[in-house]
């Protein structure tokens, strides 16, 4: 009975998690995800059974990564995938939710809430500082699709999100163990307090310029982007030119484009350069549009052109997409223009660390090129959202086989549309800049230091302690 019990608690998880995490998107389903593993944990089952309870539903959770990206990464990239992308995270999840269990054993109810929230928040820490893919993988990106739980991260970044998170999935499945109300109290009163914090952020948000930004992007284009002959990359040009001057003519004064739209050798350079330079002077308006940059090396870019007909300069992706872009030389150097308009590809917005170090110059808006795999596209804006509140700065986004869209500093989407194969897709909106400071871009990952220190603390305690409990199921 022990082992159906365990494996009814890791399905629930499981399938709650693979709802809300990663690639699931119902975001309510991320608060109730770790109860059913917590219980069976806070219940006194035996600690094999709790672990790979855990363990299997973290795993379950993960596996719409794999569902999502099966028909575009080859078998070399997915066999690398599971084990950093899954398994691992998987695992840390699990010896959170063990440590939560030592301690309810042997120091208290209350401290073993504490526990597994501080533990959550510093292996999701340690993962994004560790891992090739950042932060990508943290459960706070859940909550993107409620912009008032997600205000915390102005403060402390994105790991107080996974601390509510699991601080409240803890109380509940502490309460529902010992029957007992207080610890679902106290967990209710810690998410009242976030979202009424959320709540008076955002209403209070100051009114700041705003940007009339036109995006586009064609799928049907894609095809092209790999053809490294002139004909091919200059009518991918044109196509985006023609985008532009439409996008213009309604007023836009910066374009975004997405990354990697057209190979660009030296032999053609000059002409596509002349083609978007035209765009962005006629037009009044500042271009950012991704090429795939070809020469001493090969370099994943970010060209920019200027309404004042001033010569483009060029922004070069840092964080690359292992794997896929290995052919590529990482660029060093962030970019930011002087309206304090920064500029980021794709998955550079996976890294807070460095958002936050391009934060000292208080950018109010970000441009960012992109390019996602479809299944992911609503996952792959929420990090580059979540960016923007920690940072103060708002986001606009045009990817290839994804998402086009315009979100401000406080997380809120304000208009978006999917791009698609059958034809160029645009998007027009008016976009608030943000402050461009929050404390979180002065004080940085302190809270998840602070959480670290939690976790060793209350884990120190309960081992000196001597066991309170037995195993009871």
């Amino acid at each position: 009975m022990t082992y159906l019990i365990a494996l009814g608690c890791a399905l629930l998880s499981g399938a709650a998690f693979y709802s809300s995490t990663g690639l699931g998107s119902f975001w309510p389903l991320a608060w109730l995800a770790p109860i059913p593993v917590l219980w069976l944990a806070f219940k006194e089952a035996r600690g094999w059974t709790v672990f790979f309870a855990a363990l299997a539903a973290a795993v379950l959770g993960g596996l719409n990564l794999l569902v999502g990206y099966a028909a575009d990464f080859p078998p070399p990239v997915l066999a690398v995938l599971a084990p950093a992308a899954i398994l691992l995270p998987a695992l840390l999840f699990a010896l959170a939710v063990m440590g939560a269990r030592l301690v309810a054993q042997r120091v208290s109810p209350p401290a073993a809430i504490a526990a597994f929230a501080a533990l959550w928040t510093a292996f999701d820490y340690l993962l994004s500082s560790l891992g090739p893919n950042g932060a990508a993988l943290s459960p706070a990106y859940s909550q993107v699709g409620m912009p008032y739980l997600i205000q915390g991260a102005s403060i402390f970044g994105v790991w107080v999100v996974s601390f509510v998170l699991g601080f409240f999935a803890a109380g509940i499945a502490m309460a529902v163990a010992t029957r007992r109300a207080a610890p679902a109290v106290l967990a209710a009163a810690l998410l009242l307090a976030d979202g009424a914090y959320g709540l008076w952020r955002i209403s209070t948000a100051p009114a700041t310029a705003s940007v009339l930004v036109g995006l586009a992007a064609d799928d049907a284009l894609i095809a092209k982007r790999f053809q490294a002959d002139e004909t091919s990359a200059l009518a991918v040009v044109e196509a985006y030119a023609g985008a532009g001057r439409e996008l213009t003519a309604n007023g836009a004064n910066l374009l975004v484009v997405p990354e990697r739209v057209a190979v660009l050798e030296p032999a053609w350079r000059g002409e596509a350069m002349a083609n978007l330079e035209t765009v962005a002077h006629i037009g009044h308006a500042t271009l950012v549009i991704g090429f795939d940059e070809r020469g001493a090396e090969r370099r994943n870019g970010a060209v920019i052109f200027f309404a004042n007909g001033a010569p483009p300069q060029t922004y070069f992706k840092r964080h690359l997409v292992p794997g896929l872009e290995r052919a590529f030389v990482p660029g060093t150097a962030s970019f930011m223009l002087a309206d304090r308009t920064g500029i980021a590809i794709c998955k550079d917005m996976d890294f807070p660390a460095m958002l936050r170090r391009d934060a000292v110059l208080e950018p109010t808006l970000y441009a960012v090129p992109a390019w996602d795999f479809g299944k992911d596209r609503w996952w792959h804006a929420r990090l580059a959202i979540m960016r923007g509140v920690e940072n103060g700065f708002s986001v606009a986004r045009a990817a290839n086989d994804g998402l086009l869209t315009l979100s401000d500093a406080y997380g809120r989407v304000l208009a978006e549309k999917p791009s698609r194969p059958g034809g160029m897709v645009t998007l027009l909106g008016v976009l608030p800049r943000g402050p461009g400071h929050t404390l979180y871009a002065r004080v940085g990952d302190a809270f998840a230091w602070v959480a670290a220190a939690l976790a060793v603390l209350l884990l120190g305690v309960a081992l000196a302690a001597p066991k309170r409990t037995q195993s009871t199921i």
